[in-house]
């Protein structure tokens, strides 16, 4: 005997900020804060999804980042920290949300309008897979290091 199914299964759709918190929450490694910036999306998206130009101007540790590979939503980059170490990530980018990956590391950073055309959610993570949960207060001390830089340049100063 067939059964067939007369209910369809639930269905969910998450913001990229929601993504990116279960994203962290199963990585044990990464560090994720959260806040409201007084800016609109594009403004905000404009310089934080701006791998090339805009990550070296608010993450301290980057001096450069060079896109080496692009296929729609998804890049290879290579990185240069400001210790001079080289590093390759495999890249997922949109409008909105962005998830790093290297052997070593992972990265991710989402955004969504909060009150339309004046403020936006920012949700952003960091952490290392060899420095594990100990990593975590370099981490946590980073990520606010880039929350004053990116409010510092989003408000022209």
């Amino acid at each position: 005997m067939t059964r067939t199914m007369t209910r369809d299964w639930p269905e969910a759709e998450l913001d990229s900020v929601r993504r990116l918190r279960i994203l962290a929450a199963g990585l044990p490694h990464v560090a994720l804060a959260e806040w409201v910036i007084e800016a609109p999306i594009e403004k905000v998206w404009g310089l934080t999804g701006d791998l090339v130009d805009g990550t070296p101007q608010f993450e301290l540790g980057v001096r450069s980042v060079r896109v080496v590979r692009e296929a729609e939503e998804r890049l290879e980059v290579a990185v240069r920290t400001a210790f001079g170490a080289r590093l390759n990530y495999d890249v997922e980018l949109r409008f909105g949300f962005c998830l790093m990956q290297s052997p070593f590391s992972d990265i991710g950073m989402a955004a969504i309008e909060e009150e339309a055309g004046v403020s936006t959610r920012f949700a952003h993570f960091e952490g290392s897979k060899l420095l594990g949960r100990f990593g975590l207060p370099l981490f946590r001390w980073n990520i606010a290091g880039d929350k004053k830089r990116i409010a510092r340049i989003l408000s022209g100063g």
